[in-house]
């Protein structure tokens, strides 16, 4: 008995002194806390603001966080407050549009002076009302920011919304941000898009016409990226140029096609197939100045842009480029089996290419028409030169 005692007087001696040093232990690292956010406090005071009136604490006590919230935060409020300009600037252009309507209805006898004037103000009223629901939005947009910027749910990605620039300096280094400000732009000179372009082709030449191939398996296509630049005040005429990837396929008639070696020929294979297409894919710079109709709009705030949509154009150019590679697919029948081969640039084809393009249309919609100067293939080989047409989208 006198021994279970003892040991049961040891082990609670034992855990009571665990227990203690655990004690102290928390104490210890209390104070050391209390001593480090005071540092902290002392080296990086708590910044304070004001938002709608209320004192408000940046709790983030790290090097530079107050200043970059701060910077951020301002780049997305000034980037509102532009967003908030062009939208009155562009009412404010709509508004004056309509009044010249409502004038030349009034000039027409087609309404009285009465209905204009009631028209008149009942479009102002509209606008007031228009443009102080904006502003509410948009203050309270800016309110949540300055909001957000005391807590630590703060998103800095709220900066991105913010207009960049390039800076290179000697004192502060190279800073490097894209500039996205051409909504705000007076005059925007120059414009870029994307090019569809699909259609059919042929080879012509000393022995080739149209009718030596079949029709359904005679395609063109094409994908590019343009930018267009304005040649004088009213956008009546354009330079338009950029980079396409087009692939061109034809197929002969008559169980023919184009043979691979040092010269290539056409040739009679022998027997029916199913398929015997040549295809090529190129990589092409196109260039071609534009006529057409534009509208020139000009808004309350000094913007001009110009409108193009619904107005006729044609264009007139050319392009350069080279070819990527050659391939022929064959398909037929042997032995009861189905039979798929592909030859890939064993052709005796050439590796530049040039010629002309034209085209007419009605806002993005044209139709075109181009031809190649240069011989599909070199000067002891067959006599061809690619001939196109087809619907693009530019």
């Amino acid at each position: 008995m006198k021994t279970h005692v003892l040991i049961v007087s040891l082990v609670f001696s034992l855990l009571l002194g665990l227990f203690t040093q655990a004690q102290e232990t928390e104490k210890k690292q209390t104070k050391r806390d209390s001593i480090r956010a005071a540092n902290m406090r002392e080296k990086y005071p708590v910044q304070i603001d004001t938002v709608d009136g209320k004192v408000v604490k940046y709790i983030d006590g790290t090097p530079g966080a107050h200043d970059e919230i701060i910077r951020g935060s301002e780049s997305a409020i000034a980037a509102l407050e532009e967003s908030h300009s062009l939208y009155v600037s562009d009412k404010k252009t709509q508004f004056k549009t309509m009044i010249e309507r409502v004038n030349k209805s009034l000039e027409d006898n087609k309404i009285t002076e009465e209905q204009a004037d009631e028209s008149k103000a009942k479009f102002a009223e509209d606008l007031a009302e228009i443009i102080t629901q904006h502003r509410a939005k948009t203050d309270a947009e800016i309110n949540l920011i300055k909001v957000n910027r005391t807590s630590a749910f703060y998103d800095y990605r709220l900066e991105d919304r913010a207009t960049s620039t390039l800076e290179i300096s000697t004192k502060k280094g190279i800073s490097i941000n894209i500039e996205n400000n051409r909504q705000s732009q007076k005059y925007i000179k120059t414009t870029s898009g994307f090019t569809l372009g699909f259609g059919y082709n042929y080879m012509n030449g000393d022995d080739l016409g149209i009718n030596d191939f079949s029709y359904p398996n005679n395609n063109y296509f094409s994908l590019g990226y343009q930018w267009k630049t304005t040649l004088d005040k009213n956008n009546n005429f354009r330079l338009l140029y950029g980079v396409e990837y087009q692939t061109q396929g034809t197929e002969l008639n008559g169980n023919r096609f184009f043979s691979q070696g040092d010269e290539t020929q056409i040739t009679d294979i022998g027997f029916s197939t199913e398929k015997a297409k040549f295809r090529q894919d190129q990589l092409v710079f196109p260039l071609h100045l534009e006529f057409g109709g534009s509208e020139r709009k000009e808004y309350e705030d000094g913007r001009v842009r110009f409108q193009e949509y619904d107005k006729w154009k044609f264009g007139i150019g050319g392009f350069a480029g080279f070819n990527m590679s050659s391939r022929l697919k064959l398909k037929y029948d042997l032995d009861g089996r189905e039979i798929k081969e592909t030859r890939i640039n064993n052709f005796d084809n050439e590796v530049l290419l040039y010629g002309v393009d034209a085209y007419v249309g009605r806002g993005d919609l044209t139709f075109f028409g181009r031809m190649n100067f240069n011989n599909v293939f070199k000067s002891n080989s067959v006599d061809a030169q690619y001939v196109t047409f087809g619907i693009r989208i530019q």
